[in-house]
């Protein structure tokens, strides 16, 4: 007999980090898909989903975020979710990252004694300000199996008291999600936005700490307008995002060119082609990384610090000077560029398979 797992998402991200995961699961396994609608675009949702090849999810929340504080938006999900639960009884719920769908899902789980796995645990950023943060340690602590991303998260589990059978190193479904994308991305996808390879910058900011904060905002936006300054720079505008630029007037220059938000396999293609990429992302971060281009990371601390030990990324902080210093060295040096291309990446590929096994295992 099949056993039972229920998936909780909830953002884009966790759609494509679970892509590789989710038609496994269908295939192994009873799998009910649940999304919450934590940042539900019906365009874009749609788009991801189709792109990727996913069966559309079981049940729709409809929580949405238009509006809302995250405590009433965790409320949401906690009453929407109990009676899913209740009803299917799975024997896992799988859960990633550190979303509020992702807290959400384990606190159900935990209150309805189901077993939860959670994807890429132990990875810390120590702002425990950011509500990333708090997502993450909550739910590793309440995780029956915690699937770590590498060496360095699962020293950070160790050294907050989990119990290491409940924790294995499996690598991050990121970089599965990345390599499967790829294969499906084809040219006419570049050329749809007019721009010639190697000859633009990209750039994505989404978090809460970089668009909420009037002064921060103010100070990555000015990096990256000094940066277009030098080359276009293409930014695919997150709604968030958007709504903080028009509530504090703040501009963007006129070579920085405003994209709605894009599906997957149009952003990876532009990933793919430009000369770097800018961003606040974590997935960014691993995307860049598996298709070789630099990432200069919009923050003060990054989760994902083996990439920057390994020369491929780029803490630039989020004061103007630091991201100039950074880009401008990465434009004016083609052998720099090349330099960094010829360093090797610590990515650990399969996550996908070995999470499978030992979920059949246990």
């Amino acid at each position: 007999m099949k056993q039972t797992i229920l998936t909780v998402l909830g953002t884009r991200p966790e759609i494509i980090k679970f892509s590789p995961v989710l038609p496994l699961f269908d295939a192994r396994f009873e799998h009910v898909l649940v999304h919450t609608g934590q940042h539900y675009d019906e365009n874009m949702d749609r788009i991801f989903f189709r792109e990727l090849k996913l069966r559309q999810p079981a049940y729709f929340l409809n929580v949405g975020s238009a509006g809302i504080g995250p405590g009433v938006q965790l409320g949401r999900m906690l009453e929407r979710l109990e009676p899913i639960l209740s009803k299917v009884r799975p024997d896992w719920v799988a859960v990633l990252g550190d979303t509020n769908s992702t807290l959400a899902g384990a606190l159900v789980a935990a209150k309805l004694n189901v077993p939860i796995v959670h994807f890429e645990s132990g990875c810390r950023s120590f702002n425990r300000d950011a509500p990333e943060e708090q997502n993450r340690i909550l739910v590793d602590h309440l995780a029956a199996l915690l699937l770590a991303p590498d060496r360095q998260a699962v020293a950070h589990l160790r050294h907050e008291g989990i119990d290491r059978k409940r924790v294995h190193c499996i690598g991050n479904t990121g970089l599965d999600a990345t390599r499967r994308a790829m294969r499906l991305v084809r040219e006419r996808q570049l050329r749809k936005f007019g721009v010639r390879p190697e000859a633009f910058v990209l750039a994505t900011l989404h978090r809460a700490e970089s668009t909420d904060d009037r002064a921060r905002l103010s100070q990555i936006v000015a990096g990256i307008n000094e940066v277009s300054e030098m080359v276009p720079v293409l930014f695919p505008i997150h709604p968030r995002t958007v709504a903080m630029l028009q509530k504090h007037r703040i501009r963007l220059a006129q070579g920085v060119h405003r994209l709605e938000p894009i599906g997957n396999l149009d952003f990876l293609a532009l990933l793919k082609n430009s000369l770097f990429v800018m961003s606040d992302s974590g997935g960014v971060q691993e995307e860049a990384a598996v298709v070789n281009r630099p990432c200069l990371v919009l923050r003060d601390e990054t989760e994902w610090t083996r990439l920057v030990d390994a020369g491929k990324n780029f803490l630039t902080g989020t004061n103007p000077r630091g991201i100039i210093r950074i880009a401008g060295a990465l434009l004016r040096s083609p052998s720099l560029r090349l330099k960094i291309r010829g360093k090797k990446a610590p990515l650990q590929f399969g996550a996908t398979q070995k999470a499978i096994r030992l979920l059949l295992k246990k």
